[in-house]
C-alpha cells in the first residue's frame, strides 16, 4: 500500500514553521485510491499566517480556527493513517521534514526525484508533471488537491519505470539534490543523487 502525502505549511523551515493543512490519499497495490485524509491544523499560540501563504494557498486564519488542536495531534492522526505504507510525496525532502517529529518512514518515494531520474533535462515541479503524465490539478497548493494530483502522476510514473529500465526498488528512498532546489532535510535512510539543472 502507498500513502500519497502533501502538507501546506506556514513556511519552508520545518524547525520554525508548522503544518496548516494535511492531504493524504491511500492507494492499494494496484494504485487505486481506497481512502483519504484532509484536515486543517490550528495555528500554534503566537503563530500568525503570513498573507503570502493565504495568497498562495487560499487558506485563511478563519479556516484554521476549527482545525485539529495541535500539529502533534494532526501528525499523530496522519501516522495512524499511514501505518506501514510506502509514503509518496512530490518533494519528499520537504514533506518528510515536517513529518519527522512524529515518524520517519522506512520506505518513501519522491515523485520529483523519480522525474529527474527519468527526464534529467525537464522541469520536475508538480505543475510540470501534471500535463506530462496526464493528471489533473484543480487547486494547486491545497493539500488534498496536490495529493490527488501526485497520486495520478505516481501511478503513471510506476507504469513507465520498466520502459526506462527501472523497478520500484530503484526509486525507493532516493532523493535528487541540485543547485536549483537543494535538499534541506535528508532522512537517515535516504540515498542522495546530485543532478545539475531543474
Amino acid at each position: 500500500m502507498f500513502t500519497i502525502l502533501d502538507f501546506e505549511t506556514t513556511g519552508l523551515d520545518y524547525k520554525e514553521e508548522q503544518v496548516i493543512e494535511i492531504g493524504a490519499v491511500k492507494l492499494d497495490k494496484f494504485f487505486k485510491p481506497v481512502s483519504q485524509l484532509n484536515v486543517f491544523v490550528k495555528l500554534a499560540k503566537g503563530k500568525e499566517l503570513d498573507p503570502f501563504i493565504t495568497r498562495l494557498t487560499g487558506i485563511t486564519p478563519e479556516d484554521l480556527e476549527n482545525g485539529i488542536e495541535t500539529q502533534y495531534a494532526a501528525l499523530t492522526m496522519l501516522q495512524r493513517f499511514i501505518g506501514n505504507d510506502i509514503v509518496v510525496a512530490q518533494f519528499a525532502s520537504f514533506d518528510l521534514s515536517f513529518l519527522s517529529p512524529i515518524m520517519k518512514p522506512k520506505m518513501f518515494i519522491c515523485t520529483r526525484s523519480v522525474s529527474r531520474m527519468l527526464d534529467k533535462d525537464k522541469k520536475a515541479g508538480l505543475k510540470d508533471l501534471v500535463p506530462r503524465y496526464g493528471a489533473s490539478l484543480e487547486n494547486h497548493h491545497r493539500a488534498i488537491d496536490d495529493a490527488l494530483a501526485t497520486a495520478d502522476v505516481f501511478k503513471a510514473m510506476m507504469a513507465r519505470l520498466p520502459m526506462n529500465g527501472y523497478v520500484l526498488d530503484h526509486v525507493l528512498n532516493v532523493m535528487v539534490d541540485s543547485k536549483e532546489r537543494p535538499l534541506k532535510y535528508v532522512p537517515d535512510n535516504a540515498q542522495t543523487i546530485y543532478l545539475e539543472g531543474n
